[in-house]
């Protein structure tokens, strides 16, 4: 086998020294342009998102908190012990978790129900409904809240949770249904025939076929329920009344003082622990969501 030219291997050798003895930096420049604006952006946006959290921390675990910046002599938790040991703050969590969590499971059983013949049935009027419910989904509270507080104070329900819980429920059933229905869509009818072709029902094929297949989207139209429920400010405040009742959505209202006064370091703590437990339930679920429903189950 012939051996390269000198010349070569002297110009490659030269070559490799410069590179050795060039700036990291200068090189990263060199070979990509484009990377240092990508990173600027990156840092700028990265800054403009953890900011007002490195905000929020420091006055959680400042003493005596202001709206001004001001570093933090000694950390402290005293906040967080005073805003968890404070009258209700048990009891406003779990009524969050009741509403959030009830609403959203009645919410995904009626999408379930109703998303499976939109999905396997071309009937009159189909597309019609499908319009109205997306039409529903833009409907704001605020043009709504009238009738609905009078509709609530002529059936006895106001002050109550069990109703409060359907209305939300309400409010989030449409969303799920397109949802629920687009994950549907995707699903092979032929699944289904072939439980069919085994002596399974219509119903029994979609409960013990399809929806095991659909998991994940079921999963995603739980979580978007379950978040808007948590945090729901507006119905619970105008349709409940009493402390005991109202969930913890409402109950951070209580440190915006009379005269203006805030008291931003319990309200800080109060926000860090208000946003915990749907940052659990997502962390705890992430792993599924980032995986495919499964694999040859779907049309291509």
């Amino acid at each position: 086998m012939a051996s390269p030219p000198v010349a070569t291997v002297t110009s490659t050798t030269r070559k490799s020294r410069r590179m050795t003895q060039e700036p990291a930096l200068a090189r990263l420049m060199r070979r990509s342009p484009v990377s240092i604006p990508k990173l600027v952006i990156f840092v700028v946006a990265f800054a403009f998102f953890a900011l007002p959290l490195f905000l929020l921390v420091e006055s959680a675990l400042t003493a005596n908190s202001t709206i001004s910046f001001q570093a933090p002599t000694q950390l402290t938790l005293s906040n967080f012990t005073s805003v968890m040991t404070s009258p209700g703050f048990t009891t406003s969590v779990v009524n969050g978790l009741i509403l959030s969590g009830g609403s959203a499971a009645i919410a995904l059983l009626l999408a379930t129900i109703a998303a499976y013949p939109l999905s396997r049935f071309r009937f009159r009027g189909r597309v019609g409904y499908l319009l109205l419910v997306l039409f529903i989904t833009g409907v704001p509270v605020t043009a709504l809240i009238v009738p609905l507080f009078e509709f609530f104070r002529s059936f006895g329900w106001l002050n109550s949770l069990f109703p409060v819980l359907l209305l939300m429920a309400a409010f989030a059933t449409p969303i799920s249904i397109w949802l629920v229905k687009t994950f549907l869509d995707n699903v092979d009818p032929a699944l289904e025939e072939s439980a069919w072709i085994d002596g399974a029902s219509r119903i029994k094929g979609y409960v013990r076929v399809v929806l095991p297949l659909m998991s994940t989207g079921l999963l995603v139209a739980f979580l978007l329920s379950f978040i808007t429920g948590w945090a729901n400010f507006y119905l619970p405040f105008i349709l409940l009344s009493s402390t005991g009742k109202l969930p913890i959505a409402v109950t951070i209202y209580q440190f915006f003082g009379s005269y203006g006064n805030v008291e931003y370091g319990r309200l800080a703590a109060f926000s860090i622990l208000y946003s915990i437990p749907p940052a659990l339930l997502y962390l705890f679920t992430g792993g599924r969501l980032g995986g495919s429903f499964a694999s040859g189950a779907f049309k291509g």
